[in-house]
């Protein structure tokens, strides 16, 4: 019989799932980057950028600027890398929260 305890293999779950979805958004920014077509911007059509966000401002106001820019930055292999950590994150910090619930509850 081991003698671990449950909240010891919740937290080691936590662990594996963290570690996890860190390397698999190495991994998935690395092969994205190698994939990654040249992008549409002012270094390739000259005042593309520019006219754009004219535009936007112009229909949408700061705020769409705002907004255009974040779903821009999502939406490259860093953001989307980005994003799949954070959710990593999430999905492990559920693990040590019930960890450190049954670790109180064992102390009770």
């Amino acid at each position: 019989m081991s003698t671990r305890t449950q909240a010891d293999r919740m937290r080691s779950a936590g662990w594996v799932c963290l570690i996890g979805g860190l390397l698999g958004a190495a991994l998935f920014y690395w092969v994205q980057t190698r994939a990654l077509d040249p992008a549409l911007d002012d270094r390739t059509a000259l005042g593309y950028t520019r006219s754009m966000q004219h535009e936007m401002g112009v229909m949408m106001g700061h705020f769409g600027l705002i907004l255009t820019e974040w779903q821009a930055r999502l939406t490259t292999p860093a953001g989307e890398a980005v994003l799949i950590a954070l959710g990593a994150g999430l999905f492990a910090a559920y693990f040590f929260r019930v960890a450190w619930v049954l670790r109180d509850d064992e102390q009770d």
